[in-house]
């Protein structure tokens, strides 16, 4: 159905819009009855989730609270998603175009109507909350542990496979901040389309990687030297916010993991022409090599230039390696004319992500993981204007503390809208 080089949750279809792809310890077991508690600081936990793994990006917001679009689902054509072999080959089939859902908690349009526990079993086990019953799982087995015998998985490209790894605890407070840190917003979504086994022949341990993660070290990793904390730390924050995904394999023990474009099938349609083929203008992206080949890969770069990457959107072959203070070209060794990573790189969600983060993830990219000669053809972009072309319109907005989206957290059971 789906080509075996793309797990069906990767096939993006970018647009002039830019919709971006939407990833240390072991998760426990849900706890009955603990998914309706929560603190103020739990649904802000959940609410920093939100942001620095991308929702907005298919979900509508631009990363920003205070978008009035902030997590109502799609509102255009432009944000839906081709899935199946149609993505690279016009007409071709099977073809399905899923919609992201509107996340807000109103309850007739948008999660309102399901419990925290049923989002969290969504985020888990990537199930549908509205076919799959308010109990608690205890398998991933299905017809086990109240895991359901005929599952209704949730449609690509939502990365739940990826999220599964995060702790109990985020996945919590994500659900959380969801139905109890958002104000309603009406929004009705068109369903998904999907095949009729709801994309249970996808969801194979040959296609989504196994659950719980590979230990470490795998055959495509080697032990690293330095802080085995700070390794760790990357490592989970590479897999959980779905860098495979793009930059190739499904896991850290999977082919050509994080090895970059080894197929056509692996790349981005950027521009109108992902949603009507031959528009213009039209540009094709493509995930670069991550392992630390000095030739092919990163291994030419200082982890301070891949920090500066993830933090600023710089690329490292031309960006000097130097602390940068500031985010106004010219100015704090901001350079004068950016040269930016070529989108859908999610770097304005993680720019959000802590210090401490993104210096593991650079860790963990440059001695970790094994180096893998690949070529990749750089990505195309306009020639006009700077490489970052359409996220120049957020890349100087943090997230605010409260938006007009967003419930406050001393109050939020009376405002309501």
């Amino acid at each position: 159905m789906i080509p075996p080089s793309r797990n069906p949750f990767r096939w993006l279809a970018s647009v002039s819009a830019i919709i971006a792809i939407a990833a240390c310890t072991p998760s426990s077991a849900a706890t009955p009855g603990s998914l309706s508690q929560g603190s103020d600081d739990q649904i802000l936990r959940g609410r920093q989730l939100v942001l620095t793994h991308d929702c907005s990006d298919c979900h509508a917001g631009d990363n920003n609270p205070a978008s009035a679009s902030w997590l109502r689902g799609v509102v255009s054509p432009i944000q839906e998603f081709k899935i199946g072999p149609c993505y690279v080959t016009p007409g071709a089939q099977p073809c399905f175009t899923t919609r992201p859902k509107n996340l807000t908690p109103d309850l007739e349009t948008g999660i309102g109507k399901y419990s925290e526990r049923q989002i969290f079993n969504a985020l888990r086990y990537g199930l549908r909350p509205e076919e799959t019953p308010d109990v608690e799982i205890t398998s991933n087995t299905p017809g086990q542990g109240n895991f359901p015998a005929t599952p209704h998985y949730l449609a690509p490209p939502m990365p739940w496979i990826a999220w599964r790894h995060m702790p109990d605890q985020d996945l919590r407070a994500i659900a959380a901040y969801l139905k109890r840190g958002l104000k309603p917003a009406t929004n009705k979504v068109v369903e998904s389309e999907r095949p009729p086994d709801f994309w249970a022949s996808e969801m194979t341990p040959d296609k989504i990687g196994v659950y719980p993660l590979p230990a470490y070290p795998t055959a495509n990793e080697r032990v690293a030297e330095g802080s085995q904390e700070l390794i760790a730390r990357g490592r989970f924050d590479v897999l959980t916010h779905d860098c495979q995904g793009c930059h190739g394999g499904v896991d850290a023990a999977s082919k050509g993991f994080l090895a970059g474009v080894t197929d056509p099938q692996m790349e981005f349609k950027i521009g109108p022409c992902a949603i009507q083929p031959g528009a213009q203008p039209c540009w094709t992206t493509r995930p670069k090599n991550l392992t630390p080949d000095n030739t092919t890969g990163i291994g030419r770069y200082s982890e301070r230039q891949i920090f500066n990457a993830l933090r600023y959107g710089l690329r490292p072959e031309e960006t000097p390696d130097v602390e940068i203070t500031s985010t106004t070209p010219g100015q704090g060794n901001f350079p004068a004319n950016p040269h930016y990573l070529a989108v859908p790189m999610p770097w304005t969600s993680w720019r959000h992500m802590p210090d401490q983060d993104l210096w593991a993830i650079a860790a963990y990219l440059k001695r970790a993981v094994k180096p893998v000669s690949n070529k990749v053809a750089d990505s195309e972009g306009p020639s006009t204007r700077p490489r970052n072309t359409e996220p120049t319109r957020r890349l100087n907005t943090p997230p605010p503390t409260s938006g007009n989206r967003e419930r406050s957290t001393t109050c939020r059971e009376t405002v309501r809208q």
